[in-house]
This record gives C-alpha cells, structure tokens and sequence, in this order.
C-alpha cells in the first residue's frame, strides 16, 4: 500500500518540484495513519514539507494534489480517491484486491509471514540471564531472560544469525561467599527438603551465609577465597563442581519458559584464556588510558572518558579499571568481555556440546558451554565474532555499561560502537516479595521463578477445571493446557510492559482469558483453529468473489498487513512490547470481528469464503507471533 501511495505522490508532484532529488526523500516518511477511518486508510502530509518549495499554503498545496490524484485513479485502482484536509492529504483503498493481494501474500509466506531478509549474512549475539550460580532464578532474572529470548527470535525473524550467550560469573564474590560458608560447614544449618531444587536450597545456604558474614565481619576471609579460587586448582575444582550444579538447575527453570541458549560463557574460562592480559595490552598502547602516578588514584589504571564530549559534563569522568592493589573493576572485565565477543581480543576457549534444548515449539538447540578441558575426538565449535552485540542487563547498570560502549570510541572501534547494545529494564516483583540488596536475594521465596510458575499454575488450573468439566478424565491433556496457560501467562506479562516500568507480577490477572494476557492470545489463536475445523470443506477462496467488506473486517486486514513493519520495528527499537501491543490489537480485532461478522452461517458462499480465508490469515499471522512472544501454540483451552 505504501509503495503505490509514494508511487503516486511522486508522480503528482515532480511536475512542481525542480529538485527531482529532493523528492523521493520529502515523501519517504511523510505517510501516517489516520486516527479515525473518517480520514481514510493513510494520510500524508506532504503538502507541509512542500510549502517552502512551492510558495504555497499546505492547505492549497494538499488541495490541488489531492485533484491531481483523483483525476488518475478509478474505481480498478488499489487507490480508489483522496481528499484533503487542513493541509493532510487522505488516501482511501480498494479492499477488494488489497485483500486480494494480502491473502495471497500471508498464505503463501505461512510460517515465514513477517519475517524478512534484512540481516541476512550477519549475526547477533545477545547475553541474557547472565545470574551469579549461588541462587535460583527470581521473578527479575526472568525478566531479563524473557526479554532476551524474544530479541533473539526477533532478530532471528529478521534473517540475522543470532547466539545466545549466558555468561556464568563464578568467580565473583557471591560465589566466594558461597564457598566460604560450604567450607566452614554452614550448610549443614540449612535442611535440604524432599524434591527441592539444588539451586533453590543453594540460594538459601548462600542467604544463610551471607548473613553470618555480617555478623562475624569474616570478609577478609572471603577475599582469600576469590583468590584461591584463581590459583589453587583444588579450591577451582571445588568450586567449579557447586556452580555447575547450580547452573544445571537454572537451566531446568529456564527451559520451564521455553528459554533456550547456544554458549554458556563461564568467567573462570573467559578469565584463564588470557583475555583480560591481552585486553590490557591493547588499552596500555592507546594514549586515552593511564596509570595514575599521583592524586587519589595514585597507581590505578585509568581510562581517560573525559576526552569524549558524551562525559564532560561528569564530576569525574575518568572510569579506574584496575585499583592500586592490581585487581581488574567489574566494568573492566565487561570491558574485555565485550571485545572478545567482537573477536578483537582472542580467548583461548575450548568448547564443548552439553545437552539439545527444546523450546515451547518443540524447537531444538544444541546448548555448549565454554569449558577448561577437552575430551580427545569431541567435536568443537567457535563462537562470537559477531556484526552485533546486545547485552541485556538491568537498568541499575546504564552508566557501566554506557562505559563499555564508550570505551570501544576511545580505541577507535567505530563498528564496534555502534553496534553495541544494552538493553536495560527495572525490576519486577511477586506479590509481598521483597529485594534485598545487600544481600542480594529475594526475601519472599515465593519470588522466584519456579515458585511464580507454580502459584500461576495452580491459579490457572483453578480457572480451567471450572471451565473444562470434561477434562477431569483426561489430567494428562489438562496439564498439558495448564502449563502453556501458565507459561504464556508469565512471559506475556513480562514482556508487554515498558523497560523503563517496575512492574508487580499479578497472577489473577495475568491468567486471565479476557484482556491484555497472553492466555487471552492463545484463546483467540484457539478461537480461529476451531472456526477452520468446522468449514475445513468448504470451498477454497477465489479472488473472483464480489461480497461487501465491513468496516470491522477492514479494520482487521489492515492489521494483519502491519505485521512485516511491526516485526521489523521492534527489532530495530529492541522493543519486544510493541509485538505484545500489536498481537493483543489484532486478537481484539479478531474477536470484534467474530462478534459482529458470522463466519459459519454467512449469508452467501461467497462472504463464507472470504471471512474463512478471513480466519485462515488471521490464524498464521497470530501464531506467528505468538512464537516471536514464546507462547505455547495449543489446539485447544
């Protein structure tokens, strides 16, 4: 539609434009859509950009177009007229064959409806989750790894390569902590219930812990631990084996979502490869970092972000990436991180495959991990070297991680820069959960991920065995239902919210069927799926029909003709909600079309084959999104 409207504009106007040039650029992001269909199916408002070329008023300018325009269309033409107003030109469709054309275009694109080729021959790398392994996933790490799932498949569906890295801290202070309190024993004082998750008791061993050291004030204790787990292989082994069982049952969680990753990133391996020395050696050759011979940072490493325009309004714009005892600062290992993700520091990794991952859509995913041994055959793969890098991590970490973009400036990596991404959000809560951030942990255990799906479930299950008296004989098929419900409950709240929001999960309303919910998605998925079985002999759909279009149905293909620009938007903008707001969009228009438009008993065969072809699009296009959301496709509710 776009393209005959920019098509005709351009014909219309270079007779009164002398720059040629200029034009096709005046009209490239002109067109809009109207608030009401008062106002047609677009409007541009061309005429205000051309009244500087012209010497003419918009309103006059967008009047003597809008005749040019009707004077060379017709009742054939996929335009059909225009008309002016207060300077806006309108354009109105000919439905008939701009369903046509839609119809055949979602059809046989199916699956692949949205997608597009963008990206084609580059790749992303996107690190989600990313958690320290002493505690189980809480409500606001599945945030974060729901976010980053969906850029994935955002991505993916924009024809790049995409690898999804977890990175793995372990060899950082809660992990220390952790292995402080395992040695002197003070796990023993926290009871381990029947079937409960190795991550869930080891969150609270760690709790218990952290809390000892408060009171004993034992730190230096644990600073010696941080450094025997670097140099002693015993104190590394050991360690190793308690984060590789608490990364285990992490993944059980994740997987729970339908989370799936390619390369686990351990920092014990990224930190042994030699990545952080190299790295150094490049930052000293550049004049933008220093050491520090005086002043308060006397004998630290610096970078010099003061030299950027973006930091010169800073107090203290220059960022310490090594302190005066010699220990490399958090952002210094995001730092060398990120350039290894880039390639242009080299680590020295050995990979392993570990486990195939399944997602909702029975979708499968070698998951590897980066590893500090090698059996003798196994195959090997290598990772990163990417086009595009977008961490997600939340919003507490802007200013570090705006450090590490900057600092890819001051070492003349403008690739590199501008195609780093972070993208950040606020915390999420459960109901009466509490953060604790001194010692890191939720203080309501009911926050996290697990105990969240389960309090969901049972809400939904409440709702479904009131609903579906039938499936009481049947509790295989009913928990298969519940657990989509479930699933889709939880992901869609995450998602269709603003990053910059702090949110509180409720159940009740994310389980419920109506509203803006991803169960209220799979109903209308479900609602569609029915509607094809029941006429699934009916007559294929032929373009030759003649039948009148109601405004609701009109409202509901023009939809379904945003999908491409909605898909291509929100991976551009690294905004999964507007696929959340444009899918709960177009299931109310579904459902108001169903409502008002019959299907099985139209008046005519031929309305019977166009709101069943209607229905046909509708479901692809949903399912489609559906899948970018994460949500389970059922067949039924």
């Amino acid at each position: 539609m776009e393209k005959t409207i920019k098509r005709v504009l351009k014909q219309v106007i270079k007779p009164h434009i002398a720059i040629d040039s200029n034009i096709e650029h005046l009209i490239e992001n002109s067109i809009e859509i109207p608030p009401t269909f008062e106002f047609g199916e677009r409007s541009t408002n061309i005429a205000f950009k051309l009244a500087s070329f012209l010497k003419k008023s918009p309103m006059k300018i967008a009047e003597e177009l809008s005749g040019e325009i009707n004077s060379i269309v017709d009742e054939k033409s996929l335009i059909v007229k225009t008309t002016s107003v207060k300077g806006y030109i309108n354009f109105f469709i000919n439905f008939t064959p701009f369903f046509n054309s839609l119809y055949s275009q979602i059809k046989k694109e199916g699956v692949n409806y949205g997608e597009n080729q963008r990206g084609n021959g580059k790749k992303i790398i996107v690190e989600h989750t990313s958690i320290n392994p002493v505690k189980p996933l809480h409500i606001g790490n599945l945030r974060n790894a729901v976010l980053g799932d969906c850029i994935a498949r955002l991505y993916k569906r924009n024809g790049w390569e995409v690898e999804i890295q977890n990175l793995i801290d372990d060899f950082g202070r809660q992990v220390a902590t952790l292995i402080w309190g395992i040695l002197n024993g003070h796990h023993l004082g926290v009871i381990r219930e029947i079937n409960e998750k190795y991550d869930v008791w080891l969150g609270k061993v760690y709790s218990h812990c952290n809390n000892i050291l408060a009171e004993q004030d034992s730190w230096n204790e644990v600073d010696k631990i941080m450094i025997d787990m670097r140099h002693d292989p015993h104190m590394y082994r050991f360690m190793r084996n308690i984060c590789q069982a608490c990364v285990d049952s992490n993944l059980e969680t994740a997987w729970r979502y339908g989370i799936t990753y390619d390369y686990l990133v351990w920092e014990s391996d990224i930190s042994r490869s030699g990545v952080w020395e190299e790295t150094l050696r490049l930052l000293e050759k550049n004049s933008s970092f220093r050491w520090e011979k005086e002043g308060p940072n006397a004998g630290c490493f610096i970078a010099n972000l003061g030299e950027l325009a973006e930091f010169q309004d800073k107090k203290n714009p220059d960022k310490v990436f090594i302190r005066s005892n010699g220990i490399p600062t958090y952002v210094a290992h995001d730092v060398a991180l990120q350039l290894w993700k880039f390639g242009i520091v080299k680590a020295n990794l050995t990979s392993r495959s570990v486990v195939k991952q399944k997602n909702e859509a029975e979708e499968t995913r070698d998951l590897w991990t980066s590893t500090d041994f090698h059996v003798s055959g196994e195959a090997e793969k290598s990772f990163g070297k990417p086009d595009r890098v977008c961490n997600v991590i939340g919003m507490e970490q802007n200013y570090e991680q705006e450090i590490v973009r900057y600092t890819l400036k001051l070492l003349s990596l403008k690739k590199e820069f501008v195609n780093s991404f972070h993208m950040s959000y606020k915390h999420v809560s459960a109901p009466h959960a509490r953060f604790s951030g001194r010692s890191g942990n939720w203080l309501e255990e009911r926050a996290w991920a697990d105990a969240v799906f389960e309090d969901t479930y049972a809400a939904a299950f409440k709702a479904i065995s009131k609903k579906r008296l039938d499936l009481e004989d049947d509790p295989i098929k009913r928990n298969l239902i519940v657990n989509s419900i479930t699933a889709a409950a939880i992901r869609y709240w995450l998602i269709k919210f603003s990053t910059e929001t702090e949110i509180k999960f409720r159940i009740e309303d994310a389980t419920s069927l109506e509203g803006d919910t991803g169960p209220f998605l799979m109903y209308s998925s479900v609602r569609a799926t029915k509607i094809l079985a029941k006429l699934s002999k009916i007559k294929t759909f032929s373009k030759h029909g003649k039948y009148e279009i109601t405004q609701q149905e009109k409202t509901l293909i023009l939809q379904l003709y945003r999908c491409p620009e909605i898909v291509k938007n929100a991976a551009d903008s690294f905004q999964p909600l507007m696929v959340a707001k444009y899918a709960y969009d177009l299931a109310s228009s579904f459902n108001r079309f169903y409502e008002t438009s019959r299907v099985i008993n139209a008046k005519t065969a031929k309305l019977k084959q166009f709101r069943l072809a209607l229905v046909q699009i509708f479901s692809i296009a949903m399912q489609n999104l559906l899948h970018i959301l994460g949500i389970p496709i059922v067949d039924e509710m």
